[in-house]
C-alpha cells in the first residue's frame, strides 16, 4: 500500500482547490475519484453553461473553469486518481486510515479530506413508456453540447431553474423550445423565465405530462402527453427531450466508520473536522449547522482553504495555521 499524509475524497472543484492548497502547504496527497475525469458535476450536467459567480472571473464556461481548476491542481504534481471509488475508511491502532479503493486495500494515510459533494449521482427518471429505448435516441437529462439541439424542436420537462437554464442556453440554435410542467408552479428564477418569454420560439406548457416517448427505433419522434386539469391527451412532433427534474444523490458511507450526518450533511465543527479524529469535510458534503448552506464553488474553494490549515497543523503541530500568501511564492 502507498503511504501519504492526506487522501482526499472527490476530485469536484473544491477536491481540485483541496489538491492545490494541499501543495501550497507541503502536504504529500493523493485524490480519489469515482468517475473518469475531474470536475464533478460541471462535466455531467452543466459543461457548457456560464459560470459567473467565481472571484475575479466576470464570465467563464463551466468546462473551461473544471479545466483551469485541475490545471491549478497540479502546480505541485500531487496525484490524482480517477475512476477510483473509495469503498472504506478502515482506521488502524496506530491513528492512521486504510484507504479501500474499489473494494482493494490502496493507500495508508494519516488524515482524510472529504470533499466528494452531493456523492454519487444521478437523473431522476421521468417513468413515462419508452424512456429507457429512446434515452440517447433523443431523450436527454442535461445539455452537455448545445449543438445536439441545433435545429431541432424541443421540450423540456420541468419548471425549476435547470430546465429554464436549459431553455436558455438551447434557444439560440433550436426551431422551437417547449417547457412543460406537470402543475402551475414555475420554481425558477424569474430573470430566467422573463428571459425565455421574450423569444418567438418559447411556449410553456402547464399542467402537462409526458406519458409515451415514441420513435421509429433509431431516433425520437413524438410525444404522447397528457393535459393534467382536462385529462386531454394529444401527440406533438418532438425531435428532442431534456427531462431536468432533479438528480437523486446518495452520501458515500463507509462500512468501517460513522461519520455524524444531520440533514443529508456531515456534521463538522469550526476547523472542518467530523466527529472522527483524522476525518475532515467540506463543501457540497459537509455543514456547520443544521441550516441549508449555499452550495457554490467559491464557497467550497474557502472551506478546502481553511480545512487544508487545520490539517497542516493537526499534521504538524508547531507549524503554523496560516501558510503565507500564494503571491510570495514562485512556483
Amino acid at each position: 500500500m502507498e503511504e501519504v499524509d492526506l487522501v482526499i475524497i472527490g476530485a469536484g472543484p473544491t477536491g481540485l482547490f483541496a489538491t492545490f492548497c494541499a501543495g501550497l502547504r507541503d502536504i504529500t496527497s493523493v485524490t480519489l475519484e469515482s468517475m473518469n475525469t475531474y470536475g464533478g458535476q460541471i462535466p455531467t450536467l452543466y459543461p457548457e453553461k456560464t459560470v459567473y459567480d467565481v472571484q475575479g472571473i466576470p464570465r467563464i464556461k463551466a468546462q473551461d473553469l473544471a479545466d483551469k481548476m485541475y490545471e491549478q491542481s497540479q502546480l505541485f504534481h500531487n496525484k490524482i486518481q480517477f475512476n477510483s471509488n473509495v469503498t472504506d475508511i478502515i482506521p488502524t491502532n496506530d491513528k492512521k486510515f486504510i484507504i479501500e479503493v474499489n473494494n482493494e486495500k490502496s493507500y495508508t494515510c494519516n488524515v482524510v479530506l472529504l470533499c466528494s459533494g452531493i456523492g454519487r449521482f444521478s437523473p431522476t427518471k421521468l417513468g413515462a413508456v419508452g424512456e429507457s429505448e429512446y434515452d440517447g435516441k433523443g431523450v436527454f437529462y442535461a445539455v452537455k453540447s448545445i449543438e445536439d439541439f441545433r435545429g431541432k424542436k424541443v421540450m423540456i420537462v420541468g419548471g425549476g431553474d435547470s430546465a429554464f437554464d436549459y431553455a436558455n442556453m438551447i434557444e439560440p440554435v433550436a426551431s422551437k423550445v417547449i417547457i412543460s410542467q406537470h402543475n402551475e408552479n414555475l420554481k425558477a428564477a424569474d430573470s430566467s423565465i422573463n428571459t425565455f418569454k421574450k423569444s418567438k420560439k418559447a411556449t410553456i406548457m402547464l399542467n402537462t405530462e409526458v406519458k409515451e416517448i415514441i420513435g421509429d427505433g433509431n431516433n425520437l419522434t413524438k410525444l404522447r402527453i397528457v393535459n393534467t386539469s382536462n385529462n386531454n391527451t394529444e401527440e406533438l412532433d418532438i425531435d428532442a427531450l431534456i427531462i431536468a427534474i432533479g438528480h437523486k444523490a446518495v452520501i458515500n458511507t463507509f462500512k468501517s466508520i460513522k461519520l455524524e450526518v444531520v440533514n443529508r450533511y456531515i456534521k463538522v465543527d469550526g476547523d472542518y473536522k467530523t466527529n472522527i479524529d483524522g476525518i475532515y469535510a467540506v463543501g457540497d458534503v459537509a455543514n456547520l449547522t443544521d441550516q441549508p448552506k449555499f452550495a457554490l464553488i467559491a464557497i467550497g474553494g474557502a472551506e478546502a482553504y481553511s480545512a487544508i490549515n487545520n490539517i497542516k497543523k493537526y499534521l504538524a503541530p508547531t507549524a503554523p495555521r496560516f501558510g503565507g500568501h500564494s503571491s510570495e511564492l514562485n512556483i
